[in-house]
């Protein structure tokens, strides 16, 4: 994990060395990223999923699933590094027909590569959780996907992913069992540049 994250910092190290070495070259790099100074952005996503992929109910998770809102380095044409917290609540009724409520949190870090001017491939990682007086079950996905940004202006975009999910396999107290799955998740969503 401490390599993991060293990494990850050198990588954020390497790229505002290069963006500040452009800068100070005198090229156009300022006008190629938008007039961004520092790449920390602030953003929120709409997500749709397909289905959580596991489960009795199949519908869980269709749909508009979770507000995400997020934080992270985003340096233009070259890739990102965000994080994010989504949180969402629904009711459901159990095979006795009783109602009750879920509290659905999720933490996501994902990590992309612009390939082609605005279009990037992304990976990521989430831990999820569902809460509620029935049960609480937890659970891993990684995904796989593609995204791509529109710039506003100079200092807001919007954007557009398509993931696939892999639900890793856990114990669901709901279904008394080991499950496992796998999705499609679609996120539209905006950042601003802090400055």
């Amino acid at each position: 994990m401490k390599m993991k994250l060293l990494s990850v910092l050198l990588l954020l190290l390497a790229c505002s060395g290069l963006g500040f070495a452009q800068n100070a070259s005198g090229s156009s790099s300022g006008a190629a990223s938008g007039g961004v100074q520092v790449p920390i952005f602030v953003g929120g996503a709409l997500e749709f999923g397909s289905g959580t992929g596991v489960g009795a109910q199949n519908e869980r998770g269709v749909g508009m699933r979770n507000i995400e809102a997020m934080v992270g380095y985003w340096y233009p044409r070259l890739g990102f590094i965000r994080g994010g917290y989504g949180y969402s609540a629904f009711n459901e009724t159990d095979d006795n027909n009783d109602s009750y409520s879920v509290k659905h949190h999720d933490i996501d870090v994902e990590l992309a590569v612009h390939v082609y001017g605005d279009l990037y491939v992304k990976g990521d990682y989430s831990r999820a959780r569902d809460l509620s007086d029935i049960g609480d079950v937890a659970w891993n996905e990684w995904g796989l996907g593609i995204g791509s940004i529109v710039n506003i202006i100079s200092k807001t975009l919007l954007f557009a992913e398509v993931d696939y999910r892999w639900v890793l396999e856990h114990y669901d107290p709901f279904l008394d069992k080991r499950v496992k799955g796998t999705r499609l998740q679609f996120n539209f969503g905006f950042a601003v540049y802090v400055y």
